[in-house]
């Protein structure tokens, strides 16, 4: 029986034919491999070469089990959450124009809505609060559209102010004459009576720096101490947010039990490290409706390059990564039963 032998330069030839062959698969297993979650979920370089060209069925495969993409990192812009955690808005990056609705987190509908430019809160989930740089502003009706307009204290007293100091007593009577006073971000007061869509004459509002002193909460602690009740309309990046239930507070470090202050679930990375321009963790935002998950989104989206300026002692950004808003799950082990009825 003839043995066939391979010469030395066939094995060489095989060699380099496997050789082409990996190196031209490589880029293919890179790509498929972040894509569906197979290695470097946490590298910023692949985010930004792959993320937004990869399958849309893909993206919750490069997450974590704790956590929903609410928005992707493609599309997600800005948003702003409702006091009961129920509905959302949304900005996402479409050019031109911006695409803009309402997400209900409960059912998942979106419905288009167009906020108009300026500052805009959530006072309830039937009406929004705008301003434009302390200008312009008015109750927005969400179901209706209808705006309400909202005057500067000055105009609803003539002694509102007196040699250009705020009149505290009579502020302090207003505010009490109130149905609902609304403290948005400890940064200005909205004050609305039960009929302010058809007496919207009486509504106001007045601003902290109109405040004597200069402490940041000195429009709360004037609403404190002279016992006037009021809702706080939260910050849009607040520092920790308390549960409805009040068993869970979420901070940007993750999710934890009040009770023993305990940390049930970490807060989210997109890289894994702590960085000198966007921190580690994804800001905290709010707590959806029904408990089971809060918020986050970057307060600055991370780099791949971050430096320091000659002039400056604050680093620079190269480079950024857009990342998605996501909802980190509590876990079901922390949930409450369900009460059947």
């Amino acid at each position: 029986m003839t043995k066939t032998s391979i010469s030395p330069s066939q094995r060489k030839s095989s060699f380099r034919l496997i050789f082409f062959i990996l190196l031209l698969s490589l880029p293919i297993l890179l790509y498929y491999g972040y894509c569906w979650g197979w290695w470097a979920r946490q590298s910023l370089l692949l985010q930004y070469l792959f993320q937004c060209s990869c399958p849309a069925a893909s993206e919750e495969a490069r997450y974590p089990d704790e956590v929903d993409v609410i928005v992707s990192a493609c599309k997600y812009s800005s948003s702003i959450l409702s006091p009961s955690g129920r509905l959302l808005y949304v900005r996402e990056k479409r050019s031109p124009p911006d695409a803009t609705y309402l997400l209900n987190l409960q059912t998942g509908e979106k419905r288009q809505f167009v906020l108009p430019e300026g500052s805009n809160y959530f006072l309830t989930d039937e009406f929004i609060f705008h301003s434009y740089y302390g200008a312009d502003e008015y109750i927005l009706d969400i179901e209706t559209a209808r705006q309400y307009p909202v005057r500067g204290f000055g105009s609803v007293r003539s002694d509102a102010f007196i040699n250009g100091e705020l009149n505290l007593m009579v502020l302090a009577e207003e505010l009490r004459d109130m149905d609902d006073n609304f403290l948005i971000d400890d940064d200005m007061i909205v004050a609305l009576t039960i009929d302010f869509s058809g007496n919207p004459e009486r509504s106001f509002s007045v601003l902290r720096g109109d405040f004597p002193g200069r402490t940041a909460n000195r429009a709360e602690s004037f609403l404190q101490q002279n016992e006037i009740k009021f809702h706080y309309v939260q910050d849009a990046f607040p520092n920790e947010v308390l549960s409805s239930d009040g068993r869970f507070i979420a901070r940007h470090e993750g999710i934890y039990l009040v009770e023993t202050n305990q940390r049930i679930v970490e807060g989210y990375s997109a890289s894994g490290l702590y960085r000198s321009y966007s921190g580690k963790y994804f800001s905290v935002r709010g707590w959806i409706n029904n408990n089971t998950g809060v918020l986050y989104s970057p307060f600055f989206e991370p780099c791949i390059l971050e430096t320091g300026f000659f002039i400056s002692e604050y680093p620079g950004c190269f480079i950024r990564v857009p990342q998605p808003l996501l909802k980190l799950k509590v876990p079901k082990e922390y949930l409450l039963p369900t009460k059947k009825p």
